[in-house]
C-alpha cells in the first residue's frame, strides 16, 4: 500500500472519529438542555404549589411550618434563576445544533474519502496535490463549527466501535473488561451534563421532605 493511500485512509478513520465524537457532544448538549427545561418546570410548579398550600390550607403565619415553607418557596425561585442562567451560560442548544450540522459535513466528507478509496483498488492513483486539498478540506470543516467535543465524546465513539476493524488493535482483548469500559463511558456521558441539575433535585427534594415531617408534628 502507497504511503499516500495509507494516510488518505488514517484521515478517513481520523474524520470518522470526529464525526462521531461531534455527534455524541450533540446528543449530549441536547440531553442537558433537556434536563435544565425539565428541571426549570418542575422547580417553578413546586414553588406554585408550596404558595397554594400555604393559602389553601390556611397555615398560620409565624409558625415554624409557615416559615419554612416561605423559605422553600425563594429557594425554589433562586433554583429556577440559577438553573436559567448556567443553561443560558452554557448555550447548550445552539452549541448542540451547530456540532450536529458539523458531524453531517464530516460524515459526507469520510465517505468521499471512502469512495475514492474504493476507486484506488481498480487502479485509479493518487496524487499528492489531491490528498493535499483532502486534507485542507477536513481542516476547513472542523472550523467552520465554532465549538468541539469534549474527550469524553471521543471515547463514547471508541465504546461504541471498539469491535470495528478500524479501532480493535486499541482496545483491550477481554470483552468483559471492554463492556464495562464502554458501560463506564456512557455513564461519563450522561452525568457530566445534569450532576448539578441532579444535585439541585435532590437538595429540593430534602427540604420538600423535611416540610412534610413538620407539618406532620
Amino acid at each position: 500500500m502507497s504511503n499516500l493511500k495509507t494516510f488518505l485512509r488514517e484521515l478517513r478513520i481520523t474524520a470518522w472519529r470526529t464525526e462521531g465524537a461531534r455527534f455524541n457532544a450533540a446528543r449530549r448538549f441536547k440531553r442537558r438542555d433537556w434536563f435544565a427545561t425539565l428541571s426549570i418546570a418542575i422547580f417553578s410548579s413546586a414553588g406554585i404549589g408550596v404558595t397554594l398550600i400555604q393559602k389553601i390550607y390556611g397555615i398560620q403565619t409565624e409558625t415554624p411550618l409557615d416559615k419554612y415553607l416561605t423559605a422553600l418557596s425563594v429557594c425554589l425561585g433562586l433554583f429556577v434563576i440559577v438553573t436559567s442562567l448556567i443553561e443560558w451560560g452554557g448555550n447548550g442548544a445552539v452549541k448542540a445544533e451547530a456540532l450536529f450540522q458539523n458531524a453531517q459535513e464530516l460524515s459526507s466528507f469520510q465517505r468521499k474519502l471512502g469512495q475514492r478509496l474504493a476507486e484506488t483498488e481498480d487502479n485509479n492513483s493518487l496524487s499528492t496535490e489531491e490528498v493535499t486539498n483532502y486534507r485542507e478540506e477536513y481542516e476547513q470543516i472542523k472550523l467552520r463549527c465554532a465549538y468541539n467535543h469534549e474527550p469524553i465524546d471521543d471515547s463514547l465513539f471508541l465504546s461504541q466501535h471498539r469491535f470495528a476493524p478500524e479501532f480493535i488493535s486499541t482496545h483491550s482483548k477481554c470483552r468483559l473488561f471492554n463492556w464495562f469500559k464502554a458501560k463506564r463511558n456512557e455513564l461519563q456521558s450522561y452525568v457530566s451534563v445534569i450532576w448539578y441539575y441532579g444535585l439541585f433535585w435532590l437538595i429540593i427534594a430534602s427540604l420538600i421532605w423535611k416540610s412534610s415531617t413538620l407539618a406532620t408534628c
